[in-house]
């Protein structure tokens, strides 16, 4: 990792992760940039790339991706299945369990995960959510699952895949799936194939098996999906996702100024805010999150070791859940290629979010210790976002996992700083 001097470390430390030393540069999110978009031409399939051996959604060699047993997905299956999954990030993803022991709400098995967008929850940037796609593989068990709001139906929307989520805002979620054409538990009939699943609702709905509640944690956030079982079971097989493919490149030239640490500010130093430092050795940014009187914590999954599901009833309904001999951080969760993606982020009431993710925005990439700052543009939410740099053309991303942050600069809570 690239060396800091011990002070300034430090100072950034007890300044927290929102905070920003005096040499570093903040992003413009709302200025015209002046960039003239060469309209990408299609990428190669999803098809094409696995029949070369090439992952979709990370550019990596499929031979070389490594899952445990009871994991499905491409590496696995050699098809082209992604899956997006509502996680929780309740205290920015770690938190504490009773024994004072960190990560107590670390996604389960998050590591795995090819894209994960973060997304503003609650007006003034006191929460954010998290939605990730697997896609390379897919694990047996993931978590924390929440709720969905319109964010996420948009989002979902331009990879046309498989949802999972734990409930929805019923004041406005609903109509837009039906809009959008999205067969949900809500508007399918007895023989539709649902592409959107619930969590524990209702004791006899189909889904329901594949949902387990993790003892010792509090019932908005102890949910997890089955997501494998799934995958493999329930997924309708004809169903074809939308082409959502990446360029990629092995180059590591990127024009652009130095960003060895950017500051992500939502709005609250201990439940949103966030710092991405550039580990040269690894070429990753690793994620830090500030904790009450701890160091910062490294922003990493929760693993379950041997877990067992435990079917019991309860006032006669049958309950579904799953025990863990113990829960302990596993892998740090990095990111070869932080996508800063500026919107106008409306609001409903204060939490619920009508942003709008069509159009053009600008588009700030950190990727490489580099900054670059370009623009975005997608046509409508049957269409899939692009990323171009600043020259117009469509950014070609390392190998490896991707973080998009929808960023509503219109807020005055939100800002993005790096140096």
């Amino acid at each position: 990792m690239k060396k800091l001097m011990a002070l300034a470390l430090a100072l950034i430390l007890a300044l927290g992760t929102g905070a920003a030393l005096a040499d570093t540069t903040a992003v413009d999110g709302l200025a015209q940039r002046k960039i003239e978009i060469h309209k990408a031409e299609p990428n190669p399939s999803a098809d094409e790339m696995i029949a070369q051996g090439i992952s979709p959604t990370t550019g990596r060699k499929l031979e070389r991706i490594s899952y445990p047993e009871g994991f499905s997905g491409t590496a696995v299956t050699k098809k082209y299945q992604p899956v997006m999954v509502q996680i929780s990030n309740d205290r920015n993803g770690v938190g504490f369990t009773e024994d004072g022991k960190p990560y107590a709400v670390a996604p389960v098995n998050g590591s795995y995960a090819d894209i994960v967008y973060e997304a503003c929850q609650v007006m003034g940037g006191g929460e954010t959510r998290m939605s990730m796609i697997f896609s390379d593989t897919v694990p047996d068990y993931v978590g924390f699952l929440r709720s969905t709001r319109l964010t996420h139906v948009r989002i979902r929307q331009e990879w046309d895949c498989v949802f999972c989520t734990s409930g929805y805002s019923k004041a406005d979620v609903p109509q837009e799936w039906k809009k959008m054409g999205v067969k949900t538990p809500l508007n399918a009939g007895k023989k539709d194939k649902l592409l959107v699943y619930l969590g524990d609702v209702g004791n006899n709905k189909p889904w329901k098996k594949y949902v387990r509640r993790l003892k010792g944690i509090k019932d908005y956030n102890n949910e997890l999906f089955e997501l494998a079982r799934i995958l493999d079971e329930i997924v309708p097989q004809d169903h074809v996702p939308a082409n959502h493919t990446w360029k990629f490149t092995d180059e590591k030239n990127y024009d652009g100024d130095e960003a060895d640490i950017i500051y992500v500010t939502f709005g609250n130093e201990y439940k949103t805010d966030s710092r991405l430092e550039y580990d040269e050795d690894d070429n990753v940014y690793i994620r830090y999150v500030a904790v009450k009187n701890q160091p910062d914590k490294e922003y990493r999954e929760s693993v379950l070791i041997d877990p067992k599901d435990v079917d019991e009833k309860k006032n006669g309904l049958l309950s579904y859940r799953v025990e863990a001999k113990e829960r302990v951080p596993g892998n740090t969760i990095t990111f070869s290629n932080v996508i800063i993606q500026g919107i106008t982020m409306h609001w409903k009431g204060s939490t619920r979010p009508d942003p709008v993710l069509t159009g053009t925005g600008n588009a700030d990439y950190f990727i490489c210790g580099k900054h670059i700052a370009g623009v975005w543009e997608r046509e409508d939410y049957n269409s899939r976002t692009v990323f171009y740099d600043q020259n117009g053309e469509e950014i070609k991303l390392q190998r490896g996992r991707t973080l998009i942050i929808l960023m509503g600069y219109n807020n005055k809570s939100s800002k993005v700083a790096y140096e």
